[in-house]
């Protein structure tokens, strides 16, 4: 008689539960199929902007995102010079409340060190440059001057070196291809940055 009682029991126990996963009671909630086994979404990949793939030592900037979109490079057609002293002139010759009308100024070693790579604050505050004669090209093109007049003579070869890695360190932060890479010249009715620019060393630096 016992016996029969503890089997009617565990029938009993065993439709319950069978009731119970039919209709769902008591479990915890629900997935959708796949859920269980559902990757989790790949975080974004941020490289800091600390990095500085081309061994420049540039001042850490916030960069306004999607200003930038061509570089350009000029000669300051005059045979020594400085950020500071074309700041001085712009300000007080041309007028120019924000100063220095380029974003970066490299040395040929008469006013700044040879090969040096001097940061304008239109670089460090993100403004226009007024140094392309275009509203296109000041708005959207950061202005990269190597003091010297490659008309007379041409850039050191420490001036070139800088500028190939000033130029890819810019291209890597902003996303600039490299046919963006172009001269005064190019947008402009002049001979900046000279006929003894070499335009094509400095493109074989480039990424392609």
């Amino acid at each position: 008689m016992d016996r029969d009682i503890l089997k009617c029991l565990l029938l009993l126990s065993f439709f319950a539960v069978y009731i119970g996963m039919i209709c769902g009671c008591g479990t915890v909630e629900k997935q959708p199929p796949g859920a269980a086994i559902r990757p989790l979404p790949r975080p974004s990949l941020v490289t800091p902007r600390k990095v500085v793939p081309s061994g420049l030592r540039l001042p850490h900037v916030n960069v306004t995102a999607h200003k930038w979109k061509y570089i350009v490079v000029h000669h300051s057609a005059s045979p020594a010079g400085s950020a500071a002293s074309f700041d001085e002139f712009h300000r007080n010759k041309r007028g120019w409340d924000r100063g220095l009308g380029y974003h970066f100024v490299i040395g040929n070693g008469r006013g700044a060190r040879n090969g040096v790579v001097e940061t304008g604050n239109r670089w460090t505050r993100q403004i226009d440059g007024a140094h392309a004669g275009s509203a296109e090209y000041n708005e959207h093109g950061i202005g990269v001057c190597l003091v010297g007049d490659f008309e007379v003579g041409s850039p050191t070869n420490e001036q070139i070196s800088s500028l190939v890695k000033l130029v890819k360190e810019l291209q890597w932060i902003c996303n600039i291809p490299s046919e963006n890479v172009i001269l005064h010249r190019h947008i402009r009715d002049t001979q900046c940055p000279g006929g003894s620019f070499p335009y094509y060393e400095l493109l074989a630096g480039l990424p392609r």
